[in-house]
């Protein structure tokens, strides 16, 4: 298994844990309380690991702040989407963005769509169906029917950031790409914060760990992801599949965390996903 991919495996494992933390530290603090905090630590944290020149070509800059703009708004909804469904649903819908990933690393990179990944897509989407027949009310499909469009356009967004990631990090390295974008990450979301809510509540901030995870994940996960970038044989439509072996994860500490139900129906789903997955790197 080539390094990139084991990088990228990395990554699917710690991008698990960001996304329960995600999960439990808005249940003490509103959407963007979290998210400019956590943001906030995570700047100060890639900082203090930033060992190469902060020193860029402007053009890069504005790339980067582009990139950071996207990312904001994908994190706004999928936040939103999380509040209203289940966190092993999210992680499954959430696998969409494999799709929009594919598709633009073809249009956009020029990279091969082979058989083997066309048969993972066609695994992916089912998967997608059968966890979205699993039972649950009326009243529950219809609100999971708004958070599912929030987060399919996340997932747009999150695709689009990483075709940008390839291309950016054959120009900057990958600290210097994390370092800017967490900064520019922080001042935006401090911005909608303070703009919306005139005011944080540290009291309760102090106490929500999950924030500190949040960042902590966050940081390590996106320096193993942007490593993988930086390496010229790396595919974004091989990578973007394999980040998703998160899903096991999310769906086990969804019923750890969150005391979930239907979780092995969930999981006989995700293995058919999974299955997908392991059709494009074997």
């Amino acid at each position: 298994m080539t390094n990139w991919i084991l990088l990228t495996v990395l990554y699917a494992v710690i991008n698990g844990i960001f996304q329960c933390a995600k999960k439990k530290s808005i249940e003490k603090n509103s959407i963007f309380e979290v998210l400019a905090v956590f943001s906030l630590i995570a700047f100060l944290i890639s900082a203090i690991m930033m060992k190469d020149s902060i020193l860029i070509h402007f053009k890069y800059l504005l790339v980067i702040l582009f990139k950071s703009s996207i990312i904001v708004i994908a994190w706004v909804l999928a936040l939103n989407a999380l509040k209203r469904m289940e966190i092993s649903l999210y992680g499954v819908i959430n696998l969409s963005r494999i799709i929009f990933s594919v598709l633009l690393s073809v249009l956009i990179l020029g990279e091969k769509l082979t058989i083997s990944i066309v048969a993972g897509i066609i695994l992916v989407i089912t998967g997608l169906v059968l966890v979205n027949k699993i039972g649950e009310n009326k009243k529950e499909k219809e609100t999971d029917k708004k958070a599912i469009f929030m987060l399919l356009g996340s997932c747009f967004l999150n695709a689009t950031s990483a075709i940008i990631d390839k291309g950016i990090t054959t120009k900057v390295t990958s600290s210097q790409l994390q370092f800017y974008f967490l900064l520019f990450l922080t001042i935006i979301y401090w911005i909608i914060l303070l703009f919306k809510q005139k005011k944080v509540d540290f009291k309760s901030m102090n106490k929500n760990y999950w924030v500190l995870i949040a960042a902590l994940s966050l940081v390590l996960g996106d320096k193993f992801l942007f490593i993988a970038n930086e390496i010229p044989d790396s595919k974004v439509a091989i990578m973007t599949l394999v980040k998703q072996l998160s899903v096991i994860e999310v769906i086990i500490l969804g019923r750890v965390l969150f005391k979930e139900e239907n979780i092995v129906k969930k999981l006989l789903c995700s293995l058919l996903v999974i299955l997908g997955i392991l059709l494009t790197v074997i």
